[in-house]
């Protein structure tokens, strides 16, 4: 289950979704599952670093979804599909993401209360949420 944000910037017109949660083929599930699956879902880095984990611990379980970004330096926003991996309770890993113009880390946003950010098209701060389309997924 999730919502795609639709934000769209006054001084060009740029448009731009921002998927967050669970769904179409992005879920939870014991790393074997997702092995064994045909299609390969996650980044390949990801990819490769499950199968390495899943060689040395049995019982991996993963919990993946979609997360917004905004670049503490850039101040756009990017939304990742966001991977931790657990044995037992406890994190084996986390993703961590890099803007793809600067190279800082980004930091997870909250998206419910973010009304503006800069337009990755003009780097306006011009760029806001369009309260006219959004969308549920199951």
């Amino acid at each position: 289950m999730g919502h795609a944000y639709a934000y769209r910037c006054d001084y060009c017109g740029f448009q731009e979704n921002f998927n967050q949660g669970h769904g179409f083929l992005v879920h939870s599930q014991p790393v074997k599952e997702y092995l064994k699956q045909r299609t390969q879902i996650f980044h390949y880095k990801t990819h490769n670093l499950l199968r390495n984990l899943s060689r040395k611990n049995k019982d991996l379980y993963l919990k993946a979804g979609f997360q917004i970004y905004k670049c503490p330096k850039c101040r756009t926003l990017q939304d990742k599909v966001e991977v931790t991996v657990f044995n037992d309770e406890k994190e084996v890993h986390k993703s961590e993401f890099r803007c793809k113009d600067c190279r800082t880390r980004l930091r997870l946003t909250n998206i419910h209360r973010l009304k503006k950010a800069i337009c990755p098209k003009c780097h306006k701060r011009t760029f806001q949420r369009d309260y006219s389309s959004q969308e549920l997924w199951d």
